[in-house]
């Protein structure tokens, strides 16, 4: 019978890394390791559990069987040592184990997020607290909470997903803009009637709802499609474009007159942000802490020792 060392729980969590990656290539990055290395730790784990956990090659990378089994068995483990360490600190009042946070991109400027002011509270309290942020789309940070691999997430809520909870966090304004050398330039913000809008190329966020809503009041052309807030405003800057931006993010750019907001009285929408955590997962004392921390609760996010 196999007897688990600490050799084997960092075997089985570069194996969980590969396999989450989608194969060796991808998960250098994440694993800050070379591919040779990651090659040789696998066949490590393959030998010491005598299966062959994946096949890879000009086809790709692929789960066999065994592999399959062994990627359930290696989640539940992970998770019950990092429940016992978040457990061992409970006992102690102190932070421990892992805390897996999920946000979207470009949330650093805006205030209400608090995402750094946070995490600086838990580790002001000390303990054996070690935090992975994240940076995903909506969907991909529910299915990461849902499937235990993210303890927390903070999202803008369009449709609930079963068996997760959602607590209402803030509200973001988004404002569609345009750039400088578009056509609605000189005329934003307040001189554009909406007439003009139809036709025109607008690019939208694959998980937001605004183009549907936008759809009512104007017939844009919705000739761009992507996920990250980045990439609409690259879009936008080009002058090709109009978009969906928040506005805190859309500031720096209008302050140096390379973008305009367009009809913000009539075409402003609000994005509201949840946090969002498993329902039957219980929250350890540092999602509590975290969580508190987001909220402005610096009563239960004090530094040890206040």
């Amino acid at each position: 019978m196999l007897r688990v060392t600490d050799i084997d729980l960092r075997l089985l969590r570069i194996f969980k890394s590969v396999t989450d990656c989608g194969g060796f290539s991808a998960a250098e990055t994440t694993l800050d390791m070379n591919l040779s290395t990651i090659s040789t730790h696998m066949s490590e784990l393959e030998s010491r559990l005598g299966v062959r956990l994946c096949e890879r090659g000009r086809q790709g990378f692929r789960l066999t069987d065994e592999g399959r089994a062994t990627y359930l068995l290696v989640e539940q483990l992970l998770n019950s040592v990092e429940d016992f360490r978040a457990g061992v600190g409970a006992i102690h009042q102190q932070i421990g184990g892992e805390l897996g946070i999920g946000v979207v991109d470009n949330t650093l400027t805006d205030p209400q997020a608090r995402i750094s002011a946070a995490i600086l509270a838990l580790k002001q309290r000390g303990g054996d607290l070690h935090v992975r942020l994240e940076i995903k789309s909506p969907s991909e940070i529910e299915q990461a909470v849902q499937e235990r691999r993210l303890h927390v997430g903070i999202v803008p809520s369009y449709n609930e997903l079963p068996g997760l909870r959602y607590e209402p966090l803030y509200t973001e304004t988004l404002t569609l803009y345009c750039g400088s050398g578009h056509p609605l330039f000189d005329a934003a913000p307040d001189g554009v009637e909406l007439t003009q809008l139809d036709g025109l190329d607008f690019v939208s966020r694959g998980y937001m709802r605004e183009n549907r809503e936008l759809s009512s009041t104007a017939r844009l052309n919705a000739s761009a499609t992507v996920h990250h807030m980045e990439a609409v405003a690259t879009l936008i800057l080009s002058g090709a474009f109009v978009g969906y931006l928040p506005q805190h993010y859309a500031a720096q750019w209008v302050a140096s007159q390379r973008m305009r907001p367009v009809r913000p009285d009539l075409l402003s929408q609000q994005a509201a942000f949840s946090i969002v955590t498993r329902r039957d997962r219980g929250q350890t004392i540092a999602v509590q802490a975290f969580v508190d921390a987001l909220r402005g609760n610096t009563a239960n996010a004090r530094p040890a020792g206040a």
